[in-house]
């Protein structure tokens, strides 16, 4: 399927709003807001506005700050910002609610939330140790922490329980990779080996695990006494360097995003037959959940230069969002 390219003006926007019955934006007084975009080189969080086929990249509603890491779902982030941490609240609100996280760290080296995003794991910049928090909406508190000073590998990618009780850790080598699990308190137990790590989703009792040099996709479960590893998605599916995978919200289908082969497929669970494949014109590199319901941002985009790109998994295609030139 041919990757459908829409761009609608403005009027279409007011529409679409009005229509939709979604959060206003409290910056421009219109659109519904389906998801921010975090562009860590212009150090800027800007809402999307609009929904898919009729969207744009709003005005920076965050600025100037040295880390930030959105949560799944688009409302909150983690932020480091003039030597303080602060989790930000309803960001695509417009408004976001700043409270400070009282943690004794002034800069974030890594950081990960849960999907739910009650929980996250944070490196502290120049540490070897992952501390994890918990209860993030009402009264964040810290879980404890992990030593990863054993770890040589570097941190690819980090998912984390929704109760801040586990996380899991794709760390990557010169040559290869490895899949660790996390517990605080303990040293971190290696779990399988990998080709080249790339990105991981926990969802309940089971974690979906992308190789990126092995094309696969790998379904972990019962990590806690004798891991079930089984291959999920690999190269005779279509998938070719995995850079991100998704759940339908019925938790039929499996959406992973392919660099390698620039496609997107939906992989029926039951059959283990591709249902859907998405040709791409551009080269994704992530899959993270926006705040609408079945969005996820394949491509974050570059300001003036090339849009952002979003797949909406419920209609089984994908849209740019314009991201204009930041504002001197």
């Amino acid at each position: 399927m041919t990757v459908l390219r829409v761009a609608l003006f403005g009027i279409v926007l007011i529409a679409l709003a009005a229509a939709a019955g979604a959060e206003e934006s409290a910056v421009t007084g219109m659109g519904p807001v389906s998801g921010v975009l975090i562009d860590s080189t212009a150090r800027t969080i800007r809402p999307i506005l609009g929904m898919p086929g009729a969207a744009y990249a709003g005005p920076a509603t965050v600025t100037s700050f040295e880390f930030a890491a959105a949560a799944p779902g688009s409302q909150n982030a983690l932020i480091a910002k003039d030597g303080m941490l602060f989790v930000l609240r309803r960001l695509a609100g417009g408004r976001p609610v700043w409270r400070e996280l009282d943690s004794g760290v002034s800069d974030i080296e890594f950081a990960a939330w849960s999907d739910n995003s009650e929980a996250i794991v944070l490196q502290p910049r120049g540490e070897a140790r992952l501390d994890f928090w918990t209860t993030l909406s009402y009264e964040p508190k810290k879980a404890g922490s992990v030593d990863i000073s054993s770890l040589s590998e570097r941190m690819e990618s980090v998912a984390v329980d929704p109760d801040g009780r586990f996380a899991f850790a794709a760390t990557q080598g010169e040559d290869s990779g490895t899949l660790y699990l996390l517990k605080p308190g303990d040293l971190p137990r290696m779990l399988m080996p990998l080709r080249k790590a790339g990105s991981m989703m926990l969802a309940g009792n089971t974690l979906w695990v992308a190789d990126r040099g092995s094309n696969e996709v790998f379904r972990l479960r019962n990590w806690d006494q004798m891991p079930q590893i089984q291959p999920a998605a690999a190269a005779a599916h279509g998938v070719n360097d995995p850079v991100g995978v998704a759940l339908s919200r019925d938790g039929k289908f499996l959406w992973v995003a392919s660099a390698g082969s620039r496609n997107v497929l939906a992989l029926d669970l039951d059959s283990s037959q591709v249902k859907h494949v998405l040709e791409l014109d551009f080269t994704p590199t992530r899959m993270h959940r926006l705040g609408a319901d079945g969005l996820f941002l394949l491509e974050n985009g570059v300001p003036g230069e090339a849009p952002a790109q979003v797949l909406d998994t419920s209609a089984g295609k994908v849209y740019f969002v314009p991201v204009g030139a930041l504002a001197e």
